[in-house]
């Protein structure tokens, strides 16, 4: 089970994203009660929001992919290192389906009472040594309406009023929101991609997947997997 600080520190970053960074959060089970929730946001004086927080493990076989990082990280610590990132979008899918099931199961068992709305956030691109590469995403080819046929009929019987797949770490800095009514949506911060330095690794990686050349995502995958441990080695 992640700590409160950990699950905090992602909350954190869906406020800055939603523009609510004022907003204060607590933790709803301190007093020793399980609650059903994992942070408490206080957005207003009248409304309190209870959020469930759970990480994507976009692999097959859970745990996997994860461990064999942080086995290679901690063999060298502070170093670079290498791993191939998740490059299959039903693989993805499959294990985001797999997520939200397991958060819809638990959200089942309890009653949400004190709180105005019940948000799921599911966290990717984990900006830390040993995960950043096992919870990495890669978004261009990962769209709202494949994201719908995964799992919309999911949510829609679920608790939640709200759900977010967030991608810390990625070249588009992607953004996904669900709500019942609009179902899941897809925002991209950088207005323009043209004018960042990774456009022609994005446009080079979307010709890829076009073509079906399986050797060259995996190429640009990797690429940027490096890149991005390398930006979290200069900017800890």
């Amino acid at each position: 089970m992640a700590s409160f600080k950990r699950e905090e520190a992602l909350v954190r970053h869906l406020l800055a994203r939603l523009g609510s960074n004022d907003a204060a959060t607590y933790d709803p089970n301190a007093a020793g009660k399980e609650t059903g929730v994992d942070v408490a946001v206080r957005i207003a004086a009248d409304r309190i929001v209870g959020v469930q927080v759970t990480e994507v493990d976009p692999y097959a076989l859970p745990g996997s992919a994860r461990a064999q990082e942080k086995k290679v990280a901690q063999a060298d610590p502070g170093k670079p290192y290498f791993m191939w990132g998740q490059n299959d979008p039903a693989v993805v899918l499959g294990a985001i389906a797999r997520a939200i099931t397991r958060k819809v199961e638990i959200a089942a068992k309890h009653s949400f009472d004190g709180y105005n709305e019940v948000w799921l956030l599911l966290c990717a691109g984990i900006p830390e040594q040993g995960t950043a590469v096992s919870t990495f995403v890669m978004t261009p080819w990962l769209s709202a309406d494949d994201l719908n046929s995964a799992t919309d009929s999911l949510l829609q019987g679920a608790r939640y009023d709200r759900c977010f797949l967030l991608p810390i770490l990625g070249a588009e800095q992607a953004f996904y929101p669900w709500s019942k009514p609009s179902r899941w949506q897809k925002r991209v911060k950088l207005d323009d991609i043209g004018d960042v330095p990774r456009a022609a690794y994005v446009d080079s990686l979307m010709k890829a997947v076009e073509a079906g050349d399986g050797r060259e995502v995996d190429r640009l995958c990797d690429e940027e997997c490096r890149q991005v441990l390398a930006e979290m080695r200069l900017n800890p």
